[in-house]
Protein backbone atom coordinates (compact mmCIF):
# COMPACT_ATOMS: atom_id res chain seq x y z
CA UNK A 1 0.00 0.00 0.00
CA UNK A 2 1.39 3.25 -0.95
CA UNK A 3 1.20 5.63 2.03
CA UNK A 4 2.40 7.09 4.84
CA UNK A 5 4.12 4.90 7.03
CA UNK A 6 6.97 4.52 9.81
CA UNK A 7 10.15 3.55 8.83
CA UNK A 8 11.35 -0.01 9.57
CA UNK A 9 14.44 0.77 11.52
CA UNK A 10 15.14 -2.99 12.25
CA UNK A 11 13.71 -2.83 16.11
CA UNK A 12 10.41 -3.69 17.40
CA UNK A 13 8.40 -0.48 17.52
CA UNK A 14 6.55 0.39 20.84
CA UNK A 15 3.38 1.10 19.61
CA UNK A 16 1.14 1.92 16.05
CA UNK A 17 0.95 5.35 15.10
CA UNK A 18 -2.78 6.48 16.81
CA UNK A 19 -5.78 8.23 15.80
CA UNK A 20 -7.44 8.04 11.73
CA UNK A 21 -5.69 7.21 8.99
CA UNK A 22 -5.04 9.51 6.20
CA UNK A 23 -7.55 9.66 3.20
CA UNK A 24 -6.60 9.04 -0.13
CA UNK A 25 -7.29 12.61 -0.84
CA UNK A 26 -4.73 13.80 1.84
CA UNK A 27 -2.24 11.35 0.57
CA UNK A 28 -2.38 12.72 -2.76
CA UNK A 29 -2.67 16.48 -2.19
CA UNK A 30 0.44 15.85 0.39
CA UNK A 31 2.55 14.19 -2.33
CA UNK A 32 1.23 17.75 -5.04
CA UNK A 33 2.67 20.12 -2.37
CA UNK A 34 6.05 17.79 -2.69
CA UNK A 35 5.74 17.59 -5.95
CA UNK A 36 5.75 21.00 -6.87
CA UNK A 37 8.61 22.12 -5.22
CA UNK A 38 10.57 18.95 -7.07
CA UNK A 39 12.74 20.82 -9.99
CA UNK A 40 14.04 18.22 -12.01
CA UNK A 41 15.48 20.22 -15.01
CA UNK A 42 18.89 20.82 -13.83
CA UNK A 43 19.45 16.78 -13.01
CA UNK A 44 22.06 15.13 -15.49
CA UNK A 45 20.23 11.69 -17.48
CA UNK A 46 22.05 9.64 -14.99
CA UNK A 47 20.39 11.22 -11.59
CA UNK A 48 16.82 11.21 -13.62
CA UNK A 49 17.47 6.85 -14.09
CA UNK A 50 17.44 7.23 -9.84
CA UNK A 51 14.29 6.55 -7.65
CA UNK A 52 15.31 7.22 -4.18
CA UNK A 53 13.87 6.46 -1.15
CA UNK A 54 13.61 9.74 1.52
CA UNK A 55 12.77 9.83 5.01
CA UNK A 56 12.07 12.49 7.17
CA UNK A 57 10.18 13.49 10.26
CA UNK A 58 7.56 16.64 10.61
CA UNK A 59 6.93 18.74 13.65
CA UNK A 60 3.31 19.21 14.55
CA UNK A 61 2.95 21.89 12.79
CA UNK A 62 4.20 20.38 9.30
CA UNK A 63 7.42 21.93 9.12
CA UNK A 64 10.04 19.21 7.90
CA UNK A 65 12.73 18.40 10.91
CA UNK A 66 15.67 19.69 8.17
CA UNK A 67 18.18 17.19 10.48
CA UNK A 68 15.81 14.05 9.91
CA UNK A 69 15.91 14.24 6.14
CA UNK A 70 17.72 11.05 4.98
CA UNK A 71 17.91 8.74 1.90
CA UNK A 72 17.37 5.41 2.76
CA UNK A 73 17.65 3.78 -0.85
CA UNK A 74 17.73 4.17 -4.27
CA UNK A 75 17.16 2.20 -7.73
CA UNK A 76 18.89 2.82 -10.58
CA UNK A 77 21.06 4.90 -11.84
CA UNK A 78 24.79 5.31 -10.25
CA UNK A 79 25.41 6.23 -6.12
CA UNK A 80 26.77 9.42 -7.78
CA UNK A 81 23.25 10.30 -9.44
CA UNK A 82 21.34 9.14 -6.42
CA UNK A 83 23.08 11.45 -4.13
CA UNK A 84 21.99 14.38 -6.91
CA UNK A 85 18.62 13.51 -7.45
CA UNK A 86 18.26 12.81 -3.25
CA UNK A 87 19.68 16.64 -2.96
CA UNK A 88 17.01 17.64 -5.39
CA UNK A 89 14.84 15.89 -3.50
CA UNK A 90 15.51 17.54 -0.38
CA UNK A 91 15.95 20.99 -1.19
CA UNK A 92 12.09 20.19 -2.23
CA UNK A 93 10.84 18.84 1.08
CA UNK A 94 12.92 22.15 3.16
CA UNK A 95 11.38 24.33 0.10
CA UNK A 96 7.58 23.87 0.02
CA UNK A 97 7.63 22.76 3.88
CA UNK A 98 8.62 25.95 5.25
CA UNK A 99 5.60 27.26 6.07
CA UNK A 100 3.94 24.07 7.26
CA UNK A 101 2.42 20.93 4.80
CA UNK A 102 -1.25 21.48 4.95
CA UNK A 103 -1.74 18.07 7.24
CA UNK A 104 -4.85 17.64 9.77
CA UNK A 105 -3.25 17.97 13.15
CA UNK A 106 -5.64 15.11 13.97
CA UNK A 107 -3.70 12.87 12.27
CA UNK A 108 -0.41 14.02 13.26
CA UNK A 109 1.04 10.57 14.77
CA UNK A 110 0.01 9.13 10.96
CA UNK A 111 2.29 11.23 9.42
CA UNK A 112 4.84 12.68 11.54
CA UNK A 113 7.29 9.99 10.02
CA UNK A 114 7.15 10.21 6.12
CA UNK A 115 9.01 8.29 3.56
CA UNK A 116 8.45 9.14 0.24
CA UNK A 117 9.58 7.55 -3.07
CA UNK A 118 10.96 9.82 -5.48
CA UNK A 119 10.75 9.03 -8.93
CA UNK A 120 11.26 11.37 -11.99
CA UNK A 121 8.20 9.27 -13.56
CA UNK A 122 6.23 8.73 -10.45
CA UNK A 123 6.57 10.15 -7.43
CA UNK A 124 4.91 7.70 -4.30
CA UNK A 125 4.22 7.59 -0.55
CA UNK A 126 6.62 4.06 1.07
Amino acid sequence: MAGLQTADTGTPATSAPTGPPLTGGQKDAFLLEVGRCWILGALSTNAMQSKVVVRFELNRDGTPDIGSIRMTGFEGGTAAGAKKAYETARRAIIRCGKNGYNLPTDKYEQWKIVNITFNPENMRLK
